[in-house]
């Protein structure tokens, strides 16, 4: 529908693109803006890659990692030495390894371990491939990660 607004503005804006080039300067500048915000509409699955930079970037620090460890063990419902080992073993993450959970517990069509995931990243399927394969809705895995990043430090 944006499509056919943004080309009908084109055709009735002709005339007046032929008559000042600084009009065609304007017009383009307010098309380009246009496609730009439909564009750049965020899927679910880039909120779940922003979060999981998040973490990771909130891990970076011994700190900030023995926060992290803990904030996920209590929402994974897993212990923070299973946690480190799988982050040590798997070689990704903690938010990583958050999605790797939210993936194999939102998994409808088949019963999914973690490691099932992980291996499954590691024969280079991307993450909508492994959704599908699982029936995994993109969403719900977006919104159970957004609660695990932990929130932004005021300054």
């Amino acid at each position: 529908m944006r499509r056919r607004l943004v080309r009908a503005a084109r055709i009735a804006a002709l005339p007046i693109l032929l008559l000042t080039p600084f009009a065609a300067v304007a017009f383009g500048d307010a098309a380009t803006t246009a496609n730009r915000a439909v564009a750049t509409k965020e899927t679910s699955l880039q909120r779940i890659q922003r979060s999981v930079a998040r973490i990771n970037q909130a891990a970076a620090t011994p700190e900030g990692e023995a926060i992290v460890v803990d904030r996920l063990a209590s929402q994974l419902r897993i212990a923070p030495d299973v946690l480190r080992s799988q982050h040590d073993t798997w070689a990704i993450g903690y938010g990583e390894i958050a999605m790797v959970y939210g993936f194999a517990r939102a998994a409808r069509k088949q019963p999914t371990t973690p490691e099932s995931v992980v291996e499954q990243r590691r024969m280079g399927k991307d993450w909508e491939v492994i959704a599908k394969h699982l029936g995994v809705k993109i969403d719900a895995v977006a919104s159970r990660i957004m609660r695990q990043v932990p929130p932004k430090r005021r300054k």
